[in-house]
């Protein structure tokens, strides 16, 4: 009697140096394949696609007491099976998870590069716009926080004027762009361009984020976020976690209204956790490095296996993870001055005044790195048998220089 052992085409099977994994997308069993000789020549059979992702086992196999223990490790997470072999039917043929792409974003021949220009902009789906501004708060972090998360700074510089600002939007909303972000350092109320653009794309297609920080907050901005249609991030510092932050979050809380709470101490956490805040509204904790809470991050942040393996990651994103940075993809940074950047730790793509705008995401996707930023091309993620599993790289691991922000082995 013979049989087949095949994979289920929801599971996939990952392999590096040192061992081979498979993981179930559907319930996120996680299964370290024994390092035996038998088991590998099963692997290697399934990763050939020729196979079906199938294979044939006699009774000898079979009975090995290895391949048996496998075969029940694979039944009993629901990620494959093992079935008597009906000759009177055909092999059935699984299909093994293999990424195919339309396009290949790196794209060599010109007249493929003519074709990807027509549609470059559908690739864009955030954009973030500094405005030039200035502040009276005298934050510590001032220049650092941005570069980290969605917060505002002061911009000296106004070689973009009103009119640029209108023009770009334009273009933005022409392209189908889903949300932009508008930051300014200060009051933005009292900030020209905040006000004017606001209002004149009130009734835009794209989502308006306008972020505020904390102490600027009157009433005023209720009635402005209704009338811009827009949504309003509050950027809270630890110095204002009391009493009086879980009433002003009461008195302030609306649909339209986020808050973005900024941690950078297990001590800031406790205070958090000490005040009674409303329930059902949308609070946000982001960490801060601020170069000396390297443990705060380490204790905090740094995720591992258990972490990942909390929610089933699907098929789409593990294909993403595989050629794309969910972190960056599709996300532009506009100050002042005209720099355009993918990244605001990465280098300048260009100018918006010198370039257009299908010009710098074309540059982004064809000739540079940070949108397809991915783990297998990182040192040391790139040896690891989860680097397609793991979350993208995100700003932490570029502010800290420190790829892997997990308490994983890298086997």
């Amino acid at each position: 009697m013979n049989y087949w052992f095949y994979l289920e085409p929801y599971s996939f099977l990952f392999q590096n140096e040192n061992k081979a994994v498979i993981y179930n997308t559907l319930n996120s069993a996680y299964l370290i394949c024994p390092n035996h000789p038998i088991i590998q020549q099963i692997l290697t059979q399934w990763e050939d696609a020729a196979n079906g992702y199938g294979i044939e086992l006699n009774e000898d196999t079979l009975n090995e007491s290895v391949v048996k223990d496998f075969i029940n490790d694979i039944r009993e997470s629901f990620s494959g099976d093992c079935i008597e072999i009906d000759f009177k039917y055909a092999k059935p043929y699984i299909f093994k998870p293999t990424l195919f792409l339309n396009t290949d974003i790196r794209i060599k021949e010109d007249k493929n590069k003519i074709s990807l220009g027509e549609r470059i902009l559908q690739n864009l789906h955030e954009a973030t716009l500094f405005f030039p501004s200035s502040c009276i708060q005298n934050c510590a972090a001032c220049s650092s926080y941005y570069r980290q998360m969605n917060h505002c700074t002061t911009c000296h510089e106004d070689a973009l004027k009103i009119e640029d600002y209108t023009h770009l939007l334009h273009q933005l909303q022409v392209c189908g762009i889903q949300r932009v972000n508008l930051l300014a350092g200060g009051n933005p109320l009292q900030n020209r361009y905040t006000r004017n653009l606001s209002l004149d794309f009130t009734g835009s297609t794209f989502k308006k984020h306008l972020y505020l920080e904390y102490n600027f907050l009157n009433d005023e901005y209720i009635e402005f976020t209704q009338q811009t249609n827009s949504i309003l991030e509050i950027l809270v510092h630890s110095g204002d976690f009391n009493n009086q932050l879980a009433e002003r979050m009461q008195k302030y809380q609306h649909d339209m209204v986020r808050w973005n709470l900024i941690v950078s101490t297990e001590t800031d956490l406790e205070q958090l956790d000490s005040l009674t805040l409303p329930e059902n509204i949308p609070i946000q904790i982001r960490p801060f490095y601020n170069g000396s809470n390297y443990n705060f991050f380490h204790d905090f942040i740094f995720f591992d296996l258990q972490d990942i393996l909390v929610e089933p990651i699907d098929k789409k994103t593990i294909f993403r993870h595989k050629v794309l940075n969910d972190n960056f993809f599709g996300k532009l940074t506009i100050f002042p001055s005209g720099e355009v950047f993918a990244n605001v730790n990465c280098s300048a793509i260009g100018n918006i005044q010198k370039s257009s705008l299908k010009e710098l995401v074309y540059k982004e996707l064809t000739e540079l790195d940070t949108w397809l930023k991915i783990r297998s091309k990182e040192t040391p993620c790139k040896q690891c048998i989860n680097k397609d599993l793991c979350p993208s790289i995100s700003n932490y691991e570029l502010v800290i220089g420190k790829n892997d922000l997990c308490n994983m082995q890298h086997g």
